[in-house]
């Protein structure tokens, strides 16, 4: 019988788990700064960001046999898995034009209260006091550092773009919550990613819109945002979802707002307000409380 594609990915250790963790929110913290510095539409950045990590990741995918009676079973769910994600791109990449990185950053990333709501409502899985205790610290880190700071009428927009943002998000999440359990992390992120840079493409195709400009500047951000935030970001995500819940994955992503929102100080020479420090600060001590000594399940309890 053929190995499953599950066979390739070896069995990680919780400290293992934990700082992959670290390394994938230090790496999605460079997105936000990456997308700014590039002129372009939100559909076309979207689109390269996806297609180039595709490129970079079909060598492994190719190397690894695919299930095709896996893929053909669960199309239905990878096709939504790939909409959910172009859609949080799209409306993500477009709230960073119309507020700041720090405000856009930070409502895009409820999408933990999301996919906690979703579980405990749908999915009737009963949630640690814990995610409770630092969900209820996020939500009021997210409320200061948003809504107390930002009430103009010219980031509404942003705002309610990144809030549609952080809902796909949440839908991604669970999707991949599903579908790993089924596929490697490569043939898993080749499959997505390309249903996800097809829909983009065609839709900026459609408006009859330039995939570019292009420069030899422009190439290297593109590059930069498939393999940080894309690979070193979402993929390893991908991969931590076989192994933990998306409750706390998604909740890890949060810790993206204190990386984007200081590079967005450094780089873009965007200060954030003294909301934005306060709101942060509730937001990082949420964290801790739902991440420290986390006990992660171990990968040899899974099914495989």
């Amino acid at each position: 019988m053929p190995k499953s594609d599950l066979a390739f990915e070896t069995t990680p250790t919780s400290w293992a788990l934990k700082g992959a963790l670290g390394v994938g929110v230090l790496s999605v913290s460079s997105a936000a700064i990456l997308i700014k510095l590039v002129p372009a539409q939100p559909t076309a950045i979207a689109f390269w960001r996806l297609a180039l990590t595709v490129i970079i990741l079909l060598p492994w995918a190719i190397r690894q046999p695919m299930r095709w009676a896996t893929v053909r079973k669960n199309i239905g769910w990878l096709l939504l898995s790939g909409i959910f994600l172009a859609l949080h791109f799209l409306f993500w990449i477009r709230s960073l034009s119309l507020t700041s990185v720090a405000v856009s950053t930070a409502v895009v990333s409820v999408h933990p209260v999301l996919v906690a709501l979703w579980t405990r409502l749908i999915g009737r899985r009963a949630l640690r006091r814990r995610l409770y205790i630092g969900g209820a610290l996020v939500f009021l880190g997210l409320t200061i550092a948003t809504l107390v700071s930002s009430l103009q009428l010219h980031d509404l927009w942003g705002i309610f773009d990144a809030f549609l943002g952080a809902v796909f998000a949440g839908g991604y999440l669970l999707m991949g919550q599903h579908l790993r359990q089924k596929f490697s992390t490569t043939h898993y992120a080749v499959l997505v990613y390309s249903v996800s840079a097809i829909l983009l493409g065609s839709m900026q195709w459609a408006q009859f819109h330039q995939m570019g400009p292009f420069s030899p500047n422009i190439w290297a951000l593109y590059a930069a945002m498939a393999v940080l935030p894309t690979l070193g970001g979402h993929t390893l995500f991908n991969w931590l979802l076989r192994y933990i819940p998306a409750t706390e994955i998604s909740l890890a992503f949060l810790g993206e707002i204190a990386g984007a929102s200081l590079l967005a100080w450094l780089v873009l020479g965007q200060v954030p307000t003294g909301a934005n420090i306060i709101g942060v600060g509730l937001i990082l001590g949420g964290l801790v409380i739902t991440q420290w000594h986390s006990p992660f399940p171990h990968p040899r309890s899974l099914s495989e």
